[in-house]
């Protein structure tokens, strides 16, 4: 066995102190320092890898592997736009080489550029028609260009290669965008098959059984958060919501007073407790609140939006407290369009 198979073995073997010691010993080639730079990559030490991948690269410049090794340590860097130029150095070397078209895909869509990180992932796709990730990836960029319809078919296609739970869940969110919240519930189930207790994925079912004013399964879905993380904000305050459009009041209240319990900057719970609690007459509170609320974030932009909600509430009271709480909503909205008009 050579020096070169005995590294690749003991790498695979993740015995990397072992390797070390062989390759300490060895007369260095590009392949080697490669190696080298594959371990110091796996145990985190990235200025390390870049370092013996470039080593590799002044013995052999057109060893495509290193650059696109480089590229991907470069990445984890955040050095997003030089290892974007050893992907394109990687490719011009190897015109086939699949794995330096989906970095630089990933590549570009960790740096926000999502037309380039279609492109990428189109020639991933031309040179192996049946990679599954390529399609799942390609179809995110989409969802980040508003190209809902092209996304769902990406996520489809890599549904049909090998159904995913990030798949079902990404098709779910291309949905969602499009309204279509039959169809992403459908997805968002389809993805709790594979993982039942994943958070992420329950939280966005229950908003589009919301948003599809379906309140009860909601309720079921955000419950099932809480009880596996019982500190869970979104979870409480969607809740808090669900019991508003069910008009129960109290229950509403409470699922926001326990999030402001949880963190007491939480703009959300404030400024959806305000609204309940006018709708209970419960005026304290709900001034209380909306000064809360103006302290945290003044630019918030559905203050005003919480203002017409509680105005409509107030519209026909006339009695004392209403009339003085109308008041002071009234003044709270002016102190809030001023900095707005500076």
């Amino acid at each position: 066995m050579t020096e070169e198979q005995e590294v690749r073995e003991l790498i695979k073997a993740r015995k990397y102190d072992e390797a070390l010691l062989i390759l300490k010993q060895a007369l260095m080639n590009a392949e080697l320092y490669v190696l080298k730079g594959n371990i110091y990559f796996e145990t985190d030490q990235l200025k390390l890898a870049v370092e013996m991948y470039t080593n590799a690269l002044k013995l052999d410049k057109d060893c495509a592997k290193a650059y696109n090794n480089r590229g991907n340590t470069k990445a984890c860097l955040e050095m997003y736009d030089e290892a974007i130029e050893d992907y394109k150095k990687a490719v011009e070397l190897k015109p086939d080489y699949i794995d330096a078209y989906f970095n630089m895909g990933l590549t570009y869509y960790n740096n926000r550029q999502y037309e380039e990180a279609i492109t990428a992932y189109d020639s991933a796709i031309e040179l192996m028609p049946e990679n599954f990730m390529a399609y799942n990836n390609r179809g995110n960029a989409k969802n980040f260009v508003e190209d809902y319809a092209g996304a769902i078919k990406d996520f489809t296609k890599s549904i049909e290669i090998r159904p995913t739970p990030n798949s079902y869940f990404n098709r779910g969110l291309a949905r969602e965008n499009l309204k279509n919240y039959n169809d992403a519930i459908k997805d968002y189930t389809m993805a709790l098959e594979f993982r039942p207790n994943d958070i992420p994925v329950m939280l966005k079912r229950g908003y589009a059984e919301f948003k599809n004013e379906d309140f009860q399964k909601a309720e079921e879905d955000y419950l099932r958060v809480i009880s596996l993380d019982t500190v869970n904000l979104e979870a409480l305050v969607s809740l808090g919501m669900v019991y508003y459009n069910l008009e129960r009041y109290n229950e509403a209240i409470i699922q926001y007073t326990k999030a402001v319990s949880i963190d007491s900057e939480y703009a959300d719970a404030y400024l959806n407790r305000s609204i309940a609690a006018a709708k209970l007459h419960r005026y304290t509170m709900a001034e209380n609140d909306l000064i809360k609320m103006f302290s945290i974030d003044i630019f918030r932009n559905d203050y005003l939006s919480t203002y017409n909600q509680i105005r409509d509430i107030l519209e026909e009271r006339e009695d004392e407290a209403s009339i003085e709480f109308k008041n002071t909503v009234e003044k709270l909205a002016e102190q809030i369009k001023k900095p707005r008009e500076e």
